[in-house]
């Protein structure tokens, strides 16, 4: 759990916001810095552009090439990788303690003044196409893509993050200078350190390093959601593969959602739990034998973005159509009957039982400090947390489901050996 009086939080005149947690078990620290740009600002026609930006970040500066950097960060005697997401991007560094200060100099320098060599884009680029042309021959990930496509139609969050084959061939080196110009300044980025630091040196090296960081000029601009839709959408994608995969699902919900905490609930009591527990991969794989894999969620991919309500199931084509009927069966029975008593206290065991894994390494607690910080989540949140969950009640997870779940107007995904 948190100690607040472990904890330093301070944004700086250009809009630099900073996080620092003292956890002085073992000499490494997790140095972490999030810049709140990731697949939602991508241009409509360059999917792709923040993934291919953010892999390039750590390949040469202005002051270090791709080999010197490469040097530098190995002396640390720990690694450096690259992220982007939905709607974020930026770097991550597992260092041991007594190379903070070479942490955050290489830090900045990879954040705020990449170059983006042309020798280095091109091997990158190479490497993404290879990636994207590969995942287009497994059925899993095209039938979540296209789920995707249909829920968040009309905006950049329809692509994949790698992007398409055709975007990423017209990507060059101006595009990313300009996605790093327009997305990566202070006031759009938090940096988190978690690990075995003094407080008063790793201030003094954020304001050294980041003090001068100028502020940008651009104004962030979200994508326009479509509406959730309003009737029933099927996909069939033929795939010469022996399985079916199944996605069904609606646009889902924001992290900021006054319900999020009961449907955690109802998650894990619908298909987010533990298998022998939750309704569906209890039911559909191993009470009927429908599916060799099957789950649902709609709490995981919340964020500052509504996520997707997602129900899945891998089965056989024989059995397609049956278990496309009793997934939206289970998701029916949900909006209508109460949880049982047993249910509803096995569901709160998994979530505070598997809620202690967040503060478990340096890695995991830099996320769940950036988590409350993009969320405002109380300091005393890691305690509150188990009485959250603990008064919801069966109404509220019957109240939840009918509000948020669509059992009619849904897009139906079905990948593989389908004719």
């Amino acid at each position: 759990m948190i100690d607040a009086s472990r904890l330093l939080r301070l944004k700086l005149k250009n809009g630099l916001r900073v996080l620092a947690y003292r956890q002085q078990r073992l000499p490494l620290i997790s140095l972490g810095a999030f810049v709140l740009a990731g697949k939602d600002q991508n241009p409509l026609e360059l999917p792709g552009t923040s993934s291919l930006t953010a892999r390039l970040l750590d390949q040469g500066t202005q002051k270090y090439d791709h080999q010197q950097l490469a040097r530098a960060l190995e002396s640390t005697g720990g690694h450096v990788s690259t992220f982007s997401q939905r709607e974020m991007s930026g770097l991550s560094l597992q260092l041991t303690s007594n190379y903070l200060a070479l942490g955050v100099e290489l830090l900045a320098e990879m954040l705020c003044r990449p170059r983006f060599p042309t020798n280095r884009f091109m091997i990158e680029k190479r490497k993404v196409l290879s990636h994207v042309k590969a995942l287009e021959d497994d059925p899993s990930v095209v039938g979540s893509q296209l789920l995707d496509r249909q829920i968040y139609r009309g905006t950049s969050l329809q692509f994949p993050i790698l992007g398409t084959v055709e975007s990423v061939n017209q990507l060059d080196e101006d595009d990313l200078s300009r996605f790093h110009r327009n997305n990566y300044y202070p006031e759009n980025t938090v940096i988190v350190a978690v690990g075995d630091l003094s407080e008063e040196e790793f201030l003094s090296l954020i304001k050294e390093y980041f003090e001068e960081w100028e502020p940008g000029g651009r104004k962030k601009e979200l994508p326009r959601l479509p509406p959730r839709q309003t009737e029933p959408i099927q996909v069939r994608h033929p795939m010469g593969r022996e399985q079916v995969h199944i996605y069904l699902g609606h646009l889902g919900i924001a992290r900021t959602c006054d319900d999020y905490y009961k449907l955690e609930v109802m998650d894990a009591i619908l298909g987010g739990g533990p298998g022998f527990t939750s309704r569906i991969p209890r039911k559909i794989r191993d009470e009927m034998g429908l599916a060799y894999h099957a789950y649902s969620d709609i709490c995981g991919s919340a964020g500052v973005y509504p996520g997707r309500f997602v129900a899945y199931a891998a089965t056989s084509p024989e059995k397609m159509k049956e278990a496309l009927t009793a997934l939206v069966e289970e998701i029916r029975q949900v909006t209508i009957d109460p949880p049982t008593e047993e249910e509803l206290y096995m569901a709160r065991q998994y979530l505070t039982g598997s809620f202690v894994f967040q503060f478990q390494g340096n890695d995991n607690l830099a996320r769940f400090l950036l988590t409350s910080e993009l969320f405002d989540l109380p300091s005393d949140f890691g305690s509150l947390y188990p009485k959250i969950i603990g008064e919801v009640t069966t109404e509220d997870v019957t109240r939840v489901a009918r509000k948020y779940l669509d059992t009619i107007n849904y897009s139906a995904v079905l990948v593989g050996s389908i004719s």
